[in-house]
């Protein structure tokens, strides 16, 4: 997959509108899950959502397992639309998993992820998976 001229900066304001976003499956307006905030902050650097490939299919949490179990789990699904790299490597903007099997962004020297409600922000030194949008 291609992808456009990534645009790191962009990674700030997107986070600042997902501040206050619920964790949830469906669509409801202003929720998310891990997948789909990952997917639209890559989206927000590089103006293409490679997660939308397979996190779009579901609207619940056994769809989302459901969907996840024919790619083989998220870290296989992830690594089917984006390019896995050593996570030192990350760049603002790429996608990490930590150890507790949630997708992340790389936003500096933190990840940031999101919660029940709102994000959180860990060190990069959990991720023991990442992809890069390059």
């Amino acid at each position: 997959m291609r992808f456009a001229a990534r645009c790191p900066e962009a990674l700030v304001p997107f986070l600042e509108t997902r501040e206050d976003w619920a964790f949830g499956y469906g669509p409801e307006p202003r929720t998310h899950d891990c997948a789909r905030f990952c997917g639209a902050g890559v989206a927000a650097v590089t103006g293409v959502d490679p997660l939308d490939a397979f996190a779009g299919r579901w609207t619940s949490e056994r769809g989302a397992r459901r969907v996840l179990a024919a790619h083989g789990g998220l870290a296989s699904a992830v690594s089917t639309v984006m390019r896995p790299i050593a996570p030192t490597l990350a760049q603002r903007g790429d996608v990490g998993m930590t150890d507790d099997g949630a997708l992340v962004l790389f936003e500096g020297q933190t990840v940031v992820g999101v919660q029940e409600r709102g994000l959180r922000r860990l060190p990069r030194s959990l991720v023991v998976f990442a992809w890069t949008a390059d």
